[in-house]
């Protein structure tokens, strides 16, 4: 009857451990969902973050241009001839750029 209860004993020990193995399986399951959803929304934010920095860059550009085409001009004729200008002088630029990267 010893080996019986102690039989016995160890199923229990056993079912316990089951059980436990089960309960980390699923928690190790839902652990994994939650990594690949956070490295998704990481991914995400990411291209945010770079789709933001350009915009900012983009906006500063243009912040300088109009700075410089005040300067340059003194009246609102003025300033969209001088912005005209430096728009062409700028395309100028961009031609001779790819002429050289050719």
């Amino acid at each position: 009857m010893t080996t019986s209860n102690g039989s016995q004993a160890l199923l229990n020990t056993l079912e316990i451990l089951k059980g436990k193995i089960d309960t980390l399986v699923a928690r190790n399951e839902s652990l994994l969902l939650r990594n690949s959803s956070l490295e998704e929304e990481n991914r995400d934010l990411r291209k945010k973050t770079e789709e933001a920095y350009a915009e900012r860059d983009r906006a500063r550009l243009d912040a300088e241009f109009l700075a410089v085409s005040h300067k340059l001009a003194n009246d609102a004729d003025d300033l969209v001839a001088a912005r005209r200008h430096i728009a062409g002088l700028i395309r100028n630029i961009d031609r001779c750029l790819e002429i050289l990267k050719e």
